[in-house]
């Protein structure tokens, strides 16, 4: 629909001034938007308007706050999100912690942190946005969505770099392995290394599921994990396994992070902070494994 809005952004009203910047930087990249008040139509309501637009919206762009979460309405604008498989983009625009509320909400969804670098915060939002967010021109009456470039329902995106394998571990549990060769269709392939399969009858390689990853970002740098599925195949909740079980990981110079499950420090790869598996009596992987992670 060409009267469709492209990205929904909750906000509070006492962070007014800063969201207004972001309503500009999307203006000048050609990306509808919707917020509150200027958008609800007069005789109209919140209550009748809000939910409509978050229905309607490719994106959810959570400005998150101190103010924010404890803002009533950002926090069922956020549950309605979520209920609508939207994909959610937090900026964080404090430092400010999470409280259980948001970090119940927003547990493995990375955030950006305007605070630690605005610069680099800013382009990570760009950069997302020119890939979640169809721009108006790309719309056309009746043609179908995939065609725009953006799927329906689309997860949150995920700015991952690799990782190398340690070795054998539960992390690769779901990974899977080809089972013929995607060029002649023989059954017959080799495991010549980890990860990679020859076919024995026309020599073709083929790729389990983390090594067609780690393939595609050596390509491509780094990806949100919406492209990477998009792009080989390999199916999200494999790749969001990756990420948590720690073959994955966001680089360091990202401004993007996700929240420790238990603190909501922002980390960037696995579950939790160090700090917290300490306090749960686990080991971090470097100190379990070695250490193995790629420095980007």
């Amino acid at each position: 629909m060409a009267n469709q809005k492209s990205v929904f952004i909750s906000y509070s009203s006492k962070d007014k001034t800063f969201v207004q910047k972001i309503v500009k930087m999307l203006k000048e990249m050609g990306v509808n938007c919707w917020k509150a008040p200027e958008m609800i139509p007069a005789g109209s309501s919140y209550a009748k308007e809000i939910p409509k637009a978050i229905r309607e919206c490719e994106v959810f762009l959570l400005m998150l706050s101190r103010t924010a979460q404890e803002s009533i309405w950002v926090e069922k604008e956020t549950d309605s999100a979520i209920s609508n498989r939207k994909n959610i983009i937090p900026f964080q625009i404090d430092d400010a912690p999470l409280n259980e509320t948001f970090r119940f909400y927003l547990n493995n969804v990375q955030m950006i942190s305007y605070m630690e670098n605005s610069e680099t915060a800013i382009e990570e939002l760009k950069e997302m946005l020119s890939q979640l967010a169809v721009k108006p021109e790309t719309r056309a009456e009746g043609k179908p969505q995939a065609e725009a470039g953006v799927k329906k329902e689309q997860k949150t995106s995920q700015k991952m770099s690799f990782a190398r394998s340690p070795g054998n571990s539960n992390a690769l549990r779901l990974n899977r392995i080809p089972l013929e060769c995607k060029a002649c269709g023989s059954k017959k392939l080799s495991n010549v290394s980890r990860g990679i399969f020859r076919c024995d009858e026309c020599g073709e390689e083929n790729y389990d599921d983390y090594q067609t990853v780690r393939n595609y970002l050596e390509q491509v740098g780094m990806a949100p994990a919406t492209v990477i599925e998009q792009n080989t195949g390999v199916p999200m909740r494999v790749i969001t396994h990756f990420f948590r079980e720690e073959y994955l990981e966001i680089p360091k110079n990202s401004a993007i992070r996700v929240p420790c499950e238990r603190c909501g420090m922002p980390i960037r790869t696995g579950t939790l902070c160090d700090a917290c598996k300490k306090i749960r009596g686990v080991n971090t992987i470097k100190d379990q494994k070695g250490s193995w992670h790629s420095q980007i």
